[in-house]
């Protein structure tokens, strides 16, 4: 087994449902961080989407056990690049430097928006918090 880290910012956090379904019994740590980038809510399908940008976008930095083959990592990667069955491409997976707590920082992968149609054909907020879980648990 190998471990894997990635930063996440929505609906892969602890407490939230595809935390529960893709992660959970596989997670070693979890740690707060930050990435820089521009977050909104997708009101269709309630999770967060983040593009380009200068904000702190607030998240979790997940270390998770994974095989030889990186099959979770694929899982997601599926999960986000065709979510809700779409037959297109919504998110892919990244690197960026995430920011930890303590002010170190170092490369991990993320899911990033990159069907930026959808923030014009959707109804979407922007949340200028740069915390989507504050923001889901103050509107759901």
């Amino acid at each position: 087994m190998n471990k894997t880290k990635i930063f996440v910012y929505g609906t892969l956090m602890k407490d939230f449902h595809n935390y529960n379904k893709y992660l959970k019994d596989k997670v070693t740590s979890i740690e707060t961080g930050y990435i820089y980038g521009k977050l909104y809510h997708l009101y269709e399908h309630d999770c967060p989407a983040v593009i380009d940008g200068n904000d702190k976008v607030y998240g979790e930095i997940i270390e998770f056990f994974d095989d030889i083959f990186q099959n979770t990592l694929n899982k997601l990667d599926n999960f986000e690049k065709y979510f809700f069955g779409m037959d297109y491409v919504i998110y892919e997976r990244e690197y960026v430097d995430v920011y930890y707590s303590n002010s170190t920082s170092e490369k991990l992968s993320f899911y990033k928006l990159i069907n930026l149609d959808i923030l014009e054909r959707e109804h979407t907020k922007y949340i200028d918090s740069g915390n989507w879980k504050a923001f889901f648990n103050n509107n759901y």
